[in-house]
């Protein structure tokens, strides 16, 4: 009976050594690949809201502010960090052309029915809701 305590204490140690062994406090970070680019709407470029890449597979979506000029960059775990790599339902939140406001099937990546391919070697992209 005395060994098999032994044996606990024993563990317990070795364990305690390794607490933590392995992790750090930040956040998983995945391999992402930059993307930036223009969005429009019927061919002229949104104003200003969010827009949002959500990735078909497993992986955490990627967000970016429109500019006025419809220019956008992503960030997925940091500022400007891109994208996972693969393919991505698209979708604009708040976006405006002007003073029109995009549709609200564009507001949405299930029923955007828009999809972007983000490869390695393509960085710039152009996402134009019809």
């Amino acid at each position: 009976m005395r060994t098999g305590a032994s044996l606990v204490v024993l563990a317990a140690l070795i364990l305690s050594n390794c607490w933590g062994c392995g992790s750090d406090s930040s956040p998983y970070v995945g391999a992402t690949v930059p993307v930036k680019g223009k969005v429009t709407y019927k061919g002229k470029p949104l104003t200003e809201g969010q827009i949002v890449f959500e990735p078909d597979s497993s992986g955490r979506e990627a967000h970016g502010s429109i500019q006025p000029d419809g220019t956008f960059e992503l960030s997925t775990f940091a500022k400007g960090d891109g994208a996972v790599p693969g393919t991505h339902r698209v979708a604009v939140t708040s976006g405006k052309i002007g003073k029109q406001v995009v549709p609200v099937k564009y507001q949405n990546t299930s029923s955007s029915k828009t999809e972007v391919e983000v490869a390695e070697g393509k960085s710039e992209y152009i996402v134009d809701f019809k």
